[in-house]
């Protein structure tokens, strides 16, 4: 009875525990099936943020990677729904705001430079012949910057009645702070010449003033001659300044020895000394700047003094200016459409009296 009541038991209860373990299954793949759709929707969720959303958003980060690296003519044009519509909208704004303000800082700064171009064109002279005074003197000089102002000058003046002082330079650097530390030093020069000093002494003052507070570190290279119209005794100093070329009357254009001095503007209190030469009847000096020189083809190919020295002695004129015209043309065709980039400045004189010296 026991053995029956005890096997009656245990058939009792196999049928509960089976129950159980199938409800855990139930449970089991409950979870499992929600963690699949959980999987799926989240898979889901990811592609359409990134195809619909990030997609969009790289679109609008590349158009304006492009504007700030300096292309202000790309136009966002995201659109798919109203926000992205609205940032393309805000953003297209911006840069055609920011495109009239630059177009207007550019329109004053050209008209600032032109005016700048003015004040320094108006500087150097314009007038040929210079001294119609002095039929014994043929000079004439140009200047071409390769920008709207310059570093280049030339000047000359009388600084008694038969003295010629006449200069030729070349201020490192370029734009505006190249032309305004030219006109300091043009106007200095010319002052300490005007005021008696001799040759030696106006660049020795000169280079000390010009080193005064020269924070920007600029300097020049130049070369400065007195000639003395009725003797043709010519007095010069050249200041780390490309050799300028001599013609005699009865004979070909040679360069002077180049200089060993240094430039004005790099230490104070160098002695500067001159060198003195005697002219002839009819003959030539031309001084210019490594513009010339340095002119540049497309091809990479320097002019070269060689090509000067060359076509100065090959070419014929009747003038100095046209010398130094013929000189500017020769230099234009060798370069043909590179770009200029340095400034073309020469002076040409010829010493030609009419009486016997």
């Amino acid at each position: 009875m026991y053995v029956i009541t005890e096997g009656y038991y245990i058939i009792g209860v196999l049928p509960v525990e089976e129950a159980m373990r199938t409800s855990e299954v139930a449970i089991y793949l409950t979870v499992l099936l929600s963690i699949i759709m959980f999987g799926i929707q989240f898979v889901a969720l990811y592609i359409l943020v990134k195809y619909i959303v990030v997609k969009k958003i790289q679109k609008v980060n590349d158009s304006l990677a492009q504007i700030t690296g300096g292309n202000l003519n790309v136009v966002v044009n995201v659109r798919s729904n109203s926000e992205f519509a609205s940032l393309s909208d805000d953003i297209n704004m911006t840069v055609d705001t920011l495109k009239r303000y630059i177009a207007e800082a550019a329109a004053r700064i050209d008209k600032e430079l032109e005016f700048a171009r003015i004040i320094q064109n108006s500087a150097l002279p314009k007038i040929f012949p210079p001294f119609p005074e002095h039929k014994e003197l043929d000079i004439f000089a140009s200047m071409n910057p390769a920008k709207e102002v310059g570093g280049d000058f030339y000047d000359f003046y009388m600084v008694n009645n038969d003295t010629l002082a006449f200069i030729i330079a070349d201020v490192s650097g370029k734009g505006i702070p190249a032309a305004m530390f030219m006109m300091t030093s043009k106007t200095l020069i010319k002052s300490l010449a005007t005021e008696g000093l001799d040759i030696e002494d106006t660049l020795i003052t000169a280079n000390d003033k010009l080193c005064e507070n020269n924070d920007a570190n600029m300097f020049i290279t130049a070369f400065m001659g007195f000639l003395d119209l009725k003797t043709g005794k010519l007095r010069y100093v050249s200041a780390g300044h490309n050799p300028p070329l001599l013609r005699h009357a009865d004979s070909s254009f040679q360069y002077l020895p180049k200089s060993k001095t240094i430039v004005l503007a790099a230490m104070d209190g160098y002695p500067y000394k001159a060198q003195e030469m005697q002219l002839s009847p009819g003959d030539i000096i031309y001084t210019y700047t490594d513009g010339v020189t340095e002119a540049t083809d497309k091809n990479n190919e320097l002019y070269g003094e060689p090509r000067l020295q060359d076509a100065l002695n090959t070419q014929s004129w009747n003038s100095m200016e046209e010398l130094c015209r013929s000189i500017k043309k020769d230099v234009d065709l060798f370069v043909g459409d590179a770009p200029q980039f340095d400034d073309i400045t020469m002076v040409a004189i010829r010493w030609q009296p009419k009486e016997p010296v």
